[in-house]
């Protein structure tokens, strides 16, 4: 604090200029550098002078530390002329001896010894040394033998010094370790002291306020701390007159930067480029291999972190500021750096270090001369790391580098494929160019086997199907060379992938995988002692192939869910997890998919993976679509085309494109549906499962504005390449059903009913979206008093799946039912429920067609439009949940168990619902009553 420099400098003169004591006065200032030894060192002379004491002042220094004398020439320049004398002549350095005085120095110290008892004979003197640690060792003699042998009490000395190396230190420790020696220790200020010293410059709440932080910064060391209150009163003079609030934090500018220097340059040499060093490595936590770098002994390097750590630039190893750092760094000259940077890096590379630290040194300089071997591996890495840790750009540097440095084409073209492969979640578009580039390579074996796979997938979704069918030869041989690999494994789970996504190429078919159509799969098959379990990869394209195939398959669901489970989204795994998540969605495991894909999409939207976001989108979208949720449909899907344009997508835009249409469609946007489909698109998309998504979604569309035999066209299309390819199954596309409902507005029920009963039979006995809408519209082929129970049973399986816009266009149509068989009162029941759901759904055609349905009370309608809400505001919650359900169609019984309350319960709420909205029978009820009818069914 400075309130014990303050005592410091009392105790100091109390000693050298009051009091009597025997022998001569010595005083020791010691301290880190910059600590405040020369100024407390002036303050004492300052006051000596002022008391008559005569001073004779010495500045030592490391540039004459070579040179005999030269401290002792300072002490004689203060002496009266007639003492001069004795002072040292040229030539008697080459006399003495470097071990100790000779007979040649012997009169030179008696001398120098008579000379201080006469000076002392006429008043006090004060000899003051400062940085006395750089003295010259005769100079040191001298000194020690005067003062021993001066008696008088007139003479005093004080020297400032710090740490100090060499052949002096000897002389020096027998010289400043007398008894009685005063030792004054000068350490760096405390938060007490830093508050001290802001207040003078800042006041006291913002001294109070900001003292921690600029004690942070400097550890207190004085220099440092008047760096930073210059670079403060800098801002404020080129600033507004009124500094906003905040500006007293300590902020590095160039004044305390250039005191860091200051504190870094008055150690040394050596000091100086250890500190160096230590900027370069980031920190002094490894003393060796600090040592090794700058090629000083580890003795001094450990001396110079000890002062560096004393004087506040380092704190534990660290620089307590990144600007210290910086301006160290760039005070080394462009040569120095580039040598030193290699250097670290060879060592580090040679210790094991983190590669991304070697990378590091590597990134900032161009290797010199030849190029090393380990660089390129290092530099392979490091890419490795980053990736894992999702530090893209850093990857691409490395690998960057390392291709301009590898002179091995096949090791080139390795790391080319590893871009691709590391950028293509995050921008495909930018890689397309070097994927390209690849495709020769590939298909002629040059690139290597396993960076191969990554660019076939590449391929593929460019749609260039010869040259992904050449390197997947390549990769064939490769593989059968080394069965039971990675390598092989990846290459059937490629193959596995094609014949559920790509079937439809003469030139992919020798690799398709049609092994599991007739086998059972391995699902829950117990493992022998000596089989080890499938790869995560196959088994998620196994799964997703199985339900794509045959239908919902609960093995493969459980197997895709394991999937999710186990693996971690990476570059290697991604179409791993989204061949599981697609199994998951196909299997209309909605609430699992959409848990799945949830957390998927805010785990790459955190990452900035933009293409992989777009992917989980689209299967958010396609989830969406199932469950007939239209404007999420919209929502996600055109989220993906943001996050990805259309042609980063390349053939497999069908997806994105087909969800959007299917949803507009379904909407009654039929112009933005339109719009979509004037979208040009690659002919290949036809040939792949996702171009299957846009052919219904357009065969959709024609059915809707009244181009029936266009849309059968499309529909059959569908049909016939899913038979093709051994896609046709209910959980794929119901082409059936969209054929059928074709059909029937040509007039042609008998075949609406056969594709209708072909879906049912295929769907099977279990309550499904496909089964549910199969009934609706089998139900339309009959004759009316059929029409009912068919259509009873579909609103019960489309309840139980959770297909609401199925469900709504069940109710619209039982509605109609029982209408047609006169029962009025029901039909406007079933309507009630299917607006609600329709309104829910965004079904807005559905709506709007529902809402022209007449016979509504004129209670139900003012309800409907907001009118007379005084009387709904009275009803109680448990009123309101009751009233909404039997708007809807629910009985009292249902109700009651959906409510879990008696049926007496029941009867009551709606007695008191009936009294305060005034009416009188239950088909009253108004359909928009505040509950949410598609979620409570």
């Amino acid at each position: 604090m400075l309130v014990e420099r303050d005592q410091e400098i009392a105790r100091l003169n109390r000693l050298l200029f009051e009091g009597a004591r025997e022998g001569s006065r010595l005083a020791v200032i010691s301290g880190a550098v910059t600590s405040g030894k020369t100024a407390l060192l002036h303050t004492v002379t300052d006051t000596a002078g002022g008391r008559g004491v005569r001073v004779l002042p010495a500045v030592a220094s490391a540039s004459e530390q070579k040179f005999p004398y030269a401290v002792l020439e300072q002490l004689y320049q203060g002496m009266p002329a007639h003492l001069q004398r004795s002072r040292p002549r040229p030539g008697l350095e080459a006399l003495r001896d470097p071990n100790g005085p000779d007979q040649a120095e012997l009169p030179l110290l008696q001398d120098f010894h008579r000379t201080l008892d006469e000076l002392t004979g006429d008043a006090p003197v004060l000899i003051a040394i400062d940085d006395v640690q750089f003295a010259d060792l005769p100079s040191l003699r001298c000194l020690a033998y005067g003062i021993r042998r001066c008696r008088s009490e007139a003479l005093s000395v004080v020297v400032s010094r710090g740490s100090l190396t060499g052949p002096a230190a000897t002389t020096l420790d027998e010289l400043l370790h007398e008894p009685k020696v005063c030792h004054v220790r000068l350490a760096p200020l405390t938060v007490a002291g830093v508050s001290t010293l802001l207040t003078e410059e800042l006041g006291t709440e913002e001294a109070g306020r900001h003292a921690a932080a600029y004690h942070e910064m400097t550890g207190g060391n004085l220099l440092l701390l008047r760096g930073l209150l210059d670079d403060r009163f800098s801002r404020l003079t080129r600033g507004p007159l009124d500094p906003a609030p905040g500006t007293d934090a300590p902020v590095a500018g160039e004044l305390f930067r250039q005191a860091a220097l200051s504190c870094v340059y008055r150690g040394g040499p050596a000091h100086r480029r250890v500190a160096h060093g230590i900027a370069l490595l980031g920190d002094a936590t490894s003393v060796p291999l600090l040592s090794r770098l700058i090629e000083v002994e580890e003795r001094l390097v450990r001396q110079s972190v000890a002062l560096l750590t004393e004087v506040g630039i380092l704190h534990g190893g660290r620089f307590r500021s990144d600007a210290v750092r910086t301006v160290l760094l760039d005070d080394l000259e462009p040569h120095e750096l580039g040598p030193l940077h290699h250097r670290a890096a060879r060592l580090l590379y040679e210790e094991g270090a983190d590669p991304i630290d070697v990378a590091r040194h590597l990134l900032s300089h161009e290797a010199p001369g030849p190029v090393e071997e380990w660089i390129t591996q290092a530099l392979c890495d490091a890419a490795v790391h980053a990736i894992a840790a999702d530090r893209r750009e850093l990857a691409m540097n490395c690998l960057q580098m390392a291709d301009r440095y590898t002179t091995d084409e096949r090791e080139a073209l390795r790391l080319q494929a590893t871009m691709v492969q590391a950028m293509w979640p995050f921008n495909p578009l930018s890689q397309m160019r070097r994927l390209q580039s690849l495709a020769g390579p590939a298909s002629s074996g040059l690139l290597p086997a396993p960076e191969t796979i990554p660019v076939v997938i590449g391929l593929l979704g460019l749609g260039r199907m010869d040259e992904a069918a050449a390197a997947l030869e390549q990769v064939s041989r490769a593989a059968a060379e080394h069965p039971g690999t990675e390598l092989d494994t990846g290459l059937r789970a490629i193959r596995l992938a094609l014949s559920s996504t790509y079937p439809d190429h003469p030139e992919l078919r020798p690799f398709l995988d049609r092994e599991d159509e007739e086998a059972d799969g391995p699902w829950d098959a117990p493992l022998s002692p000596d089989q080890t379990p499938e790869s995560p990869h196959l088994t998620a394209f196994r799964a997703l192939r199985t339900v794509l195939s045959r239908g919902v398959d609960e093995r493969a669901v459980r197997a895709a869910e394991r999937v999710l489970e186990t693996v971690r989204l990476s570059d290697r795994t991604m179409l791993t997890v989204h061949a599981a998540l697609q199994t998951l969605v196909y299997a209309d495991r909605h609430a699992t998919a959409t848990t799945w894909c949830d957390r998927l999409i805010e785990g790459t939207s955190e990452r900035g993976a933009k293409a992989l976001l777009a992917y989980f989108c689209v299967l958010r979208a396609h989830i969406a679509l199932r469950v007939g949720r239209l404007r999420d449909t919209v929502r996600y899907a055109e989220r993906a085309l943001e996050e990805l344009p259309a042609r980063g997508w390349g053939v497999t835009v069908g997806m994105p494109l087909g969800m959007l249409i299917n949803a507009h469609t379904a909407m009654g946007n039929h112009d933005a549906a339109a719009e979509l489909l004037a979208r040009p698109v690659p002919d290949e998309m036809y040939r792949n499962r996702f171009g299957l998504h846009y052919l219904y979604a357009r065969a959709r569309h024609q059915l809707a504005t009244g181009r029936q035999h266009a849309a059968l066209t499309d529909f059959r299309a569908c049909g016939e390449k899913m038979a093709d390819w051994g896609l046709d199954s209910p959980a794929t596309l119901t082409w059936r059903l969209g054929a059928a409902e074709t059909w029937l507005t040509l007039g042609g029920q008998e075949r609406a009913a056969r594709l209708a009963e072909e879906q049912l039979e295929l769907a099977g006995e279990s309550s499904s979206r496909t089964r549910g809408a199969a009934l609706r519209i089998l139900a339309a082929t009959r004759p009316r008093h059929e029409r009912v129970a068919l259509l009873q049973q579909a609103v019960g399986v489309l309840q139980a799946s959770g297909g609401w816009y199925e469900m709504a266009r069940a109710l619209a149509d039982l509605a109609e039912a029982h209408k047609q068989l006169g029962d009025l009162d029901t039909s406007r029941l079933m309507t009630r429920r299917a607006l609600r759901l329709a309104d829910s759904c965004g079904a807005e055609e559905l709506s709007r067609s529902l809402q022209r349905t007449p016979a509504r009370s004129a209670l139900s309608e003012a309800a409907r439009t907001g009118e007379d809400t005084a009387a709904f505001s009275e009803l109680s919650d448990a009123e309101s949940r009751v009233a909404a359900l039997a708007a809807s169609g629910y009985t009292n019984r249902e109700i009651a168990a959906k409510l879990f309350i008696t049926i007496s319960t029941v009867e009551q709420h709606l007695t008191r619902v009936y009294r305060k909205i005034n009416i009188s029978q239950r088909r009253e009820l108004p359909a928009s009553l505040d509950f949410d009818v598609a979620y409570t069914a």
